[in-house]
C-alpha cells in the first residue's frame, strides 16, 4: 500500500496534535497537514492534497456537514472521513447524505482510527461499530417501502450481507475465500442488479428484505 496522507480539521488544537501523533507510528499513514476551520482548510488545499479528510462536524463558520458537500464536489479524489462527539441520528445521516466515506466517534481507539483510514482510501466505506447500530436503527425504522423481488445469487447474497455487518472488501474476501476484486465484482453486480449507488443502500436492501436477523 502506498503511503496516504491525512489532513486533519478540528477546532481544537489539542485533539489535532494528539491525532497527529498517533498518526505519525502508523504504518503506511502520514499526516500532512491541519486546520480549525474552513477557510484555512480551503487555502491550504491550494497547495497540499491529502487522500483522507479527517474532519469534525462542529466548527466555527462552516460546518463539518457543510465542508464534506464542497470537498465531494471540488475535490472528489479526496476521502472525507467524518470524526466527531455528534454522533446522533441526524448528524449521521447528514453526514452520510453529501457522499461521506465514513463516520466515527471520537472515543475510538488508535487502532479502529487507523484501519478506517486505510479502509476508505481503499474504496469501502467505514461507519464505527456505534455509529453503524445508529444507521441500522434508522434504516429499520424507516424501512416502509419494500425492494422490489431482484434474484440475486448466494455469492452476491453473502457479499450484500458482508456489507452490511461492515466489513471491508479484504475482510470478506478472507471469508469467502475469494480475491478483494471479485468481492468488489460482486458488490457492483449487487448494484447494477438493484439500480442502487451505495454500500448504505445495499444496508437498506439487506434489511428490508430481511437477508439478516434483527
Amino acid at each position: 500500500m502506498s503511503e496516504i496522507k491525512v489532513f486533519i480539521v478540528d477546532d481544537h488544537k489539542i485533539v489535532r496534535d494528539g491525532i497527529f501523533l498517533l498518526l505519525i507510528g502508523a504504518t503506511d499513514i502520514r499526516p500532512v497537514g491541519e486546520a480549525e476551520k474552513a477557510e484555512e482548510l480551503f487555502e491550504k488545499l491550494k497547495t497540499i492534497l491529502p487522500d483522507v479528510l479527517l474532519l469534525d462536524i462542529s466548527l466555527p463558520g462552516m460546518s463539518g456537514i457543510e465542508i464534506s458537500k464542497k470537498i465531494v464536489i471540488d475535490y472528489p479524489t479526496i476521502k472525507v472521513l467524518i470524526m466527531s462527539m455528534n454522533t446522533d441520528e441526524n448528524s449521521i445521516l447528514s453526514a452520510i447524505k453529501t457522499g461521506v466515506k465514513g463516520f466515527l466517534s471520537k472515543d475510538i481507539s488508535k487502532d479502529e482510527l487507523v484501519k478506517a483510514i486505510k479502509s476508505v482510501y481503499e474504496g469501502n466505506e467505514y461507519f464505527g461499530t456505534n455509529i453503524s447500530k445508529t444507521v441500522f436503527n434508522s434504516l429499520v425504522k424507516n424501512a416502509n417501502n419494500v425492494q422490489a423481488p431482484v434474484t440475486l445469487t448466494k455469492r452476491e447474497k453473502e457479499v450484500a450481507i458482508f456489507i452490511s455487518d461492515g466489513l471491508s472488501y479484504k475482510e470478506i474476501a478472507a471469508k469467502m475465500f475469494i480475491s478483494a476484486r471479485t468481492v468488489e465484482s460482486h458488490r457492483n453486480h449487487i448494484l447494477s442488479k438493484l439500480k442502487l449507488k451505495t454500500n448504505i443502500d445495499i444496508v437498506k436492501y439487506v434489511v428490508r428484505n430481511h437477508l439478516i436477523d434483527l
